[in-house]
């Protein structure tokens, strides 16, 4: 192995060591330690080094360990002017050299630091240390950086003892106290009680309630009036706002001075640029809507039952203005599982999902990617279940201001267009889409007679012919396009796009697409499964790795997991190996196959309102058995206690249980024969109880004449 000039290098007793200078000539290498002493470069022999890495008793280290990243900008004046100083130190050194060789050599070396010292009225340690820093810091000029971030332990408390630490004060005659652990409960107290709440006082007056609650001694009455007296040492303001900072969070900060509704429309993370523009081609930005259809569904169970307008959510391209993706369902509206639902499909293929509906699309809806940005209103895409789709997927979402659909005014006339082209095809659509009836006006809800499973057919047709031939008249093609000779369609201007601006779209596996959209919740792990809103989950993996039976063992635990809200037939969590896998619905709890989450909680409270009732129920016929019990343990006792003989002793009652038994089974039998008798008696008619008993008397008369 070639053996280089910076290079690191590990022994067996853990040093490591770096590489400062290669003689090809003599192979002879110079080294010096990096992380003990003060000692200069020493030589080692090539050979032996060779042959120490050959024999497994030294290591090469392919990364720096010691590797510092610095932004010019950002460094202090000091830190550059240590820096500068000490270069020049060394560069002095060096100049005085002949070649490279005689800094590795003391008679040299020592003459030429001499020199140095007397030029720069530096000491012969000072010196020696900025030489042994150039050699460490691999010969560059950052490498002379003062390492002020290794000093003052930062992030590690400090002791706290009887001295006062810290500089003195300049007035007053009160020297002040340490903060001690006692001291910082009693200010985290005093900020949750006075300042993170929804009145929004300040940090100087939660100080001072903080100081009256807890550094106050006794009581003094002045004219009438009770005044605390403070204490003879108090802490100051200073200390208390240094606290502050170095504990506050700020999200809890916001979320409890202004509410979780500020914090996330106004103060969460959004990762990307929001000023990017969508020209930079398709999938860079991406607008979102959702309205009622003004069309009436009815039932798929029962075409007589009308159930309402189903919520259509629409996702568009902007560059393009080609639709991606849409949802159409029953959920209430700025429903984070419809917008969940849209962008799932949005980001994958459609084939799959139209073959549900027996269509068979081929190429005229084959786009599938990830966008840079989503562009949407305050709605179901400003809350805290997108965060895990904004960071795993890598997604910015932007939010429009509240009351300006024209923000957004290309998905707003895609979802107008929609709603127009199927009013006018479909019965039970409202013409006027009005919520309110004129006088006069026919209910168009009455004509109603499209499930959602239809209405959506019809949507994925009109959705295909926007994309392939509705013609973009106001939309402005470029030189490039009008070259090429692009159409004014949505598909032909994605196709240029990707073609020409963008290159390769941006995908992912469905699964992982699906799991970063979906909601997280947390769920346990119990003896009889992953369990859930009431529901048991299992997988061939949990089994396998004996999750449940740890349960039993060493109690439950907590898990986060993934939920289709839609469906909750199978849950999704990360194992211990880090990768994603489904856990199924326990069969006996078959009853929530399919059901989504809503559906699911309304049987959990049904079952708990009929539990309430049956136990009830139950509570009043226990108190009837027991009444009843009572009654026959009275009757009981009464009788035992007229037939019992006291002659005869406790150990004779006990002895003759066997016997007793055997006897009482003898006689219960013999009573369940004769019962049997009569029944068959009580069956027969007269006829045939009059012939049994002559056969009774006919055989009496024999046994007697025998017995003579």
């Amino acid at each position: 192995m070639e053996i280089m000039e910076g290079m690191f290098l590990e022994n067996k007793e853990d040093k490591i060591l770096r590489v400062v200078s290669c003689n090809r000539l003599s192979s002879i290498i110079y080294v010096i330690e990096i992380d003990s002493g003060r000692r200069f470069p020493y030589p080692i022999e090539m050979d032996v080094i060779t042959s120490a890495i050959q024999q497994g008793e030294m290591v090469v280290i392919t990364d720096d360990p010691f590797v510092r990243y610095v932004v010019e900008d950002e460094l202090s004046v000091s830190e550059k002017q240590r820096r500068d100083k000490a270069w020049k130190v060394v560069m002095h050194v060096l100049e005085q050299m002949e070649n490279e060789q005689q800094m590795f050599l003391n008679k040299y070396r020592q003459k030429a630091m001499k020199n140095t010292m007397a030029v720069f009225q530096v000491q012969y340690n000072t010196v020696k240390g900025y030489l042994i820093e150039y050699w460490r810091g691999g010969k560059e000029k950052n490498g002379l950086l003062p390492k002020y971030y290794q000093c003052g332990a930062r992030g590690r408390d400090k002791t706290v003892g009887l001295k006062k630490r810290g500089r003195p004060k300049k007035y007053g005659n009160r020297k002040g106290i340490n903060i001690n652990d006692e001291i910082k409960k009693f200010f985290n107290i005093g900020l949750n009680r006075y300042y993170y709440t929804s009145k929004q006082n300040t940090l100087k007056f939660a100080y001072e309630m903080t100081i009256k609650d807890f550094f106050t001694q006794q009581k003094e009455e002045v004219n009438g009036v009770i005044i605390p007296i403070i204490q003879e040492e108090i802490p100051t303001y200073h200390q208390f706002l240094y606290h502050y900072r170095k504990t506050n969070n700020l999200k809890n900060e916001i979320t409890k001075r202004k509410g979780s509704r500020i914090y996330y429309q106004q103060y969460r993370s959004i990762i990307g640029n929001s000023t990017q523009d969508s020209g930079l081609g398709p999938g860079t930005l991406w607008q979102t809507d959702s309205t009622p259809l003004s069309v009436t569904c009815v039932s798929s169970i029962n075409r007589t039952i009308l159930v309402g307008n189903p919520l259509l959510h629409i996702v568009m391209d902007c560059y393009s203005r080609i639709i991606v993706g849409f949802s159409l369902s029953f959920e209430s509206l700025n429903s984070y599982s419809g917008a969940m639902s849209a962008l799932l499909i949005s980001m994958t293929s459609k084939r799959s999902y139209c073959e549900k509906y027996g269509l068979e699309i081929g190429n005229t809806w084959d786009i599938a990617c990830i966008p840079h940005r989503i562009f949407t209103d305050r709605g179901e895409l400003n809350g805290k279940q997108i965060e895990s789709a904004i960071e795993g997927l890598g997604i910015s979402i932007q939010n429009s201001s509240s009351y300006r659909p024209d923000f957004k005014g290309q998905v707003e006339q895609a979802l107008n267009r929609i709603e127009l082209q199927i009013g006018s095809l479909v019965d039970g659509a409202s013409a006027s889409r009005k919520r309110v009836r004129e006088r006069g006006e026919s209910d168009a809800r009455l004509k109603a007679n499209l499930t959602i499973d239809e209405l959506t057919i019809i949507l994925i047709k009109c959705i295909i012919f926007h994309n392939n031939h509705h013609v973009l008249e106001e939309y402005v093609l470029t030189e490039e396009m009008v070259r090429a000779g692009v159409e004014k369609v949505p598909k032909s201007i994605w196709e240029f796009g990707v073609k020409h601006h963008k290159g390769i779209l941006r995908t992912l596996p469905e699964e992982v697409i699906k799991f970063h959209l979906m909601p997280e919740y947390t769920a346990s792990i119990t003896a009889r499964g992953v369990k859930f809103k009431q529901m048991y989950y299992a997988s061939e993996f949990s089994l396998k790795n004996n999750w449940f039976e740890s349960a039993r063992m060493n109690g439950n635990k907590r898990i986060k997991i993934k939920v289709d809200v839609r469906d909750m037939t199978e849950i999704y969590t990360i194992n211990e190996e880090g990768k994603q896998h489904t856990l199924k619905l326990i069969d006996q709890y078959e009853k929530y196959r399919g059901k989504s989450i809503e559906e699911v909680e309304q049987i959990i409270v049904f079952e708990k309102e009929m539990e309430t009732k049956s136990k009830q129920k139950e509570l009043q016929e226990k108190m009837k058995l027991f009444n009843e019990v009572e009654e026959i343990m009275h009757e009981v006792r009464k009788s035992a206690e007229e037939e019992r003989d006291v002659n005869i002793s406790k150990s004779r009652r006990i002895k003759g249980i066997k016997e007793n038994r055997k006897e009482e089974r003898e006689l219960q039998r013999a009573l369940l024969k004769e019962e049997k008798e009569v029944e068959e008696l009580e069956a027969l008619d007269d006829s045939a109880i009059e012939e049994i008993k002559d056969d009774d008397d006919e055989l009496a008369i024999f046994r007697n004449l025998k017995n003579e």
